[in-house]
């Protein structure tokens, strides 16, 4: 017969076993190891168990609290052009909370499972996460404050003129710009998206989708005869000489700049572009272009203000005199091509 001491003994030492062996077991989900090799070639198995065990390793690319709309940039370890973006659907309230205090650029691990969807984009419904590094370039400014309100704003048009954000998956990804909102659009039928370029001005007839609530979806209304119209594409831009004037927009050093970059805004059919300003073939005269525009920019940084992305000074006017630069349907924003200094300029 067993004796008490011993009984006491055999249930201290099993509480420890089922204390212990769970930790054991879920601690591999609890680590953060970023694992080179299996981002070669952003493989989607290789990937999946990534963040099924010791986290799915990126770069925050946007984030929108108000909406619950997360993004997130998982790139090859060598090849800065190779990625693939992930949205982030929080799976509980503490998931939601860190998120919605991340900023762009933030490295963060995830860890969750992809979620079948309809779309290309994929998705991710995620149980953690972890901030590894935080971005601080746009720190030092007051919160930026969104002039649109996504979805209250929609529910009563069909349409509205705005801008593409993003194209992918041959037309079957595209996200829209309206204001300064960011708005994913369903797409059933890409014919009328797939020739699209991030960037081009368009008129947008919609639905607002029912699934889900958060974040707003749109639908392409196909019910009338041209559910995206091309009101002014930016590839037309492409090649040409213009002279051009907007504010000064700077795009803080980050880790996907290995610079400041300066732009101008512009604004057409009363939307608003950012140009870049930019010279490939010297980089003596870009240097020297980065620093007459750096020049300005801190003799007037008094008046500068938080941008949606970047940092903007509405109360410095520059022209710039160029060739303007649309390489790819993917380039992030419009180029223009300075050959000297001298070809931009503050304007009184």
């Amino acid at each position: 017969m067993i004796s008490k001491k011993y009984l006491s003994i055999l249930l201290l030492c099993l509480t420890i076993v089922f204390i212990t062996v769970p930790r054991i077991f879920a601690s591999p989900d609890e680590q953060c190891i970023y694992h080179s090799e299996a981002y070669e070639g952003l493989e989607m198995t290789r990937l999946s168990r990534e963040l099924k065990t010791t986290g799915l390793i990126g770069r925050i690319h946007g984030a929108v609290e108000s909406s619950k709309l997360f993004v997130m940039s998982v790139r090859e370890p060598d090849n800065f052009f190779s990625y693939r973006e992930f949205s982030l659907l929080p799976k509980n309230k503490k998931t939601l909370a860190t998120l919605s205090e991340v900023n762009r650029h933030d490295r963060v691990c995830i860890h969750g499972r992809i979620i079948s969807n309809p779309s290309p984009q994929k998705h991710i419904a995620v149980k953690s996460v972890e901030v590894l590094e935080s971005w601080t370039g746009l720190e030092g400014f007051p919160e930026y404050n969104r002039e649109v309100n996504i979805p209250v704003e929609l529910l009563d048009r069909t349409s509205f003129i705005g801008k593409v954000h993003a194209i992918g998956g041959e037309g079957k990804i595209l996200v829209i710009e309206y204001k300064d909102g960011v708005i994913p659009v369903f797409v059933k039928s890409p014919e009328y998206t797939k020739d699209l370029y991030r960037g081009d001005i368009v008129r947008l007839s919609y639905k607002l989708k029912k699934i889900p609530k958060s974040p707003t979806h749109l639908k392409l209304n196909s019910q009338v005869e041209q559910p995206v119209e091309v009101i002014d594409a930016i590839a037309d831009w492409n090649g040409k000489e213009n002279t051009l004037t907007g504010s000064l927009v700077k795009f803080p050093q980050s880790p996907q700049l290995n610079f400041d970059v300066y732009a101008i805004e512009v604004e057409t059919q009363g939307v608003k572009r950012y140009f870049t300003l930019v010279n490939f073939e010297n980089m003596d005269e870009f240097q020297n272009i980065r620093n007459k525009l750096a020049r300005i920019w801190d003799e007037n940084s008094a008046t500068a203000k938080l941008g949606r992305n970047m940092l903007i000074n509405p109360e410095i006017t520059i022209e710039a005199h160029g060739q303007t630069n649309i390489v790819s349907p993917e380039q992030a924003n419009p180029q223009i091509l300075l050959d000297t200094a001298a070809d931009v300029r503050q304007k009184s």
